[in-house]
C-alpha cells in the first residue's frame, strides 16, 4: 500500500491490485477537490448535502489523476446490507451523471471494462475484490453491519455465481476505515458477531479504558472472512480513519460535519 499524490490529490493505492496491471483503482483521501467547509476538500458524496457541481467537479478531477471513465463512473446505493448487484453497460454514470434506479445495495460486481465501481466511506470497510483469472472486480462497503453480516462473502459468492470465480485466483485490498484501535462497542453489535462470525471471540476484545465496552477488528475480520473462502492475496491498507481526520473523514469523530471517501476501481478495456 502507498499513499500517492497525483498533483494536488491524495489517493490510497494497493500495490498488490497495481501489480496485476489489470485495473485502475483507488481510496480517496480528503485532499486534491474543490469541496468547502467541512466537507473539505475531496467529498465524494453527492447525498452529503453539498453543492452538486463541487462534488461532481471531485469526480472529474478524480477521474483526469488517474484516468477513470468520467462518464461511466457508478456507484453503490449503501444502508448497510448484503445486497450486491452486477453492473453493465447500460448502468454507466448512475449514480453521479445519471438517476440510480435500484435502492439498497452495497456491493458492486462486473465483469464488464471501463466502468469505475465506486463505494463510500467514512469509517466503514472498503473491500477490493479483483478475479485475476475470470476478469472481473468488485467492491464491497462493510461497515459493522456488514462486516458481521458478512459482506465480504457475499460480494465474493456473487462473484462466483456470475462469473464462475475461483477464489485463489482473487487479489483481494482492505481499505482504510476504522481501526481496532478505536472501534468501541457496546454489547449489542459484540452479538452480532457472535451469531454471525465462527472466529468471533478471536476479533472481540475488552476494551482497556472503559468497563462493559469491547473493541472489535474489523480488518482482521473481513480478511478472515475471505481467506475462509480461499483468498490468499490479501492486502490491508492499515490506515484508520478516525486517528487521522486530516487525511481522511470519519463518521464517529466527524459525526454529519463531513464528507465521504470513495473506493473506486475500474476494469482496464
Amino acid at each position: 500500500m502507498k499513499i500517492e499524490k497525483l498533483g494536488e490529490v491524495e489517493v490510497v493505492i494497493f500495490d498488490n491490485l497495481n501489480q496485476t496491471d489489470m485495473v485502475k483503482h483507488c481510496f480517496t483521501t480528503r485532499r486534491g477537490g474543490v469541496s468547502k467547509g467541512f466537507y473539505a476538500t475531496m467529498n465524494m458524496g453527492l447525498t452529503r448535502g453539498e453543492d452538486k457541481e463541487l462534488v461532481l467537479k471531485n469526480y472529474e478531477i478524480l477521474g483526469d489523476v488517474m484516468g477513470f471513465s468520467k462518464e461511466n463512473y457508478v456507484t453503490s446505493q449503501q444502508t448497510h446490507t448484503t445486497n450486491v448487484r452486477q453492473i453493465t453497460a447500460g448502468d454507466r454514470g448512475k449514480g453521479v451523471l445519471r438517476e440510480r434506479e435500484y435502492f439498497d445495495v452495497d456491493g458492486l460486481i462486473t465483469n464488464e471494462p471501463n466502468i469505475p465501481l465506486v463505494i463510500f466511506g467514512a469509517d466503514c470497510v472498503p473491500v477490493f475484490l479483483l478475479d485475476i483469472k475470470g476478469k472481473a472486480i468488485g467492491m464491497a462497503h462493510c461497515g459493522w453491519m456488514g462486516t458481521g453480516n458478512r459482506m465480504a462473502e457475499h460480494t465474493l459468492q456473487a462473484m462466483i455465481d456470475a462469473f464462475g470465480t475461483e477464489p485463489e485466483n482473487v487479489v483481494a485490498a482492505i481499505g482504510p476505515s476504522i481501526g481496532k484501535c478505536c472501534f468501541q462497542v457496546d454489547a449489542p453489535v459484540v452479538e452480532l458477531f457472535r451469531k454471525n462470525i465462527a472466529f468471533a471471540e478471536e476479533i472481540i476484545f475488552d476494551d482497556p479504558k472503559e468497563d462493559g465496552k469491547y473493541r472489535i477488528d474489523l480488518w482482521e475480520t473481513n480478511r478472515r472472512l475471505l481467506e475462509n473462502m480461499g483468498v490468499k492475496n490479501i492486502e490491508i491498507a492499515g490506515l484508520c480513519t478516525m486517528c487521522d481526520t486530516e487525511r481522511f473523514y470519519s463518521h464517529r469523530k466527524m459525526r454529519e460535519d463531513r464528507g465521504v471517501m470513495a473506493g473506486i476501481m475500474e476494469l482496464k478495456g
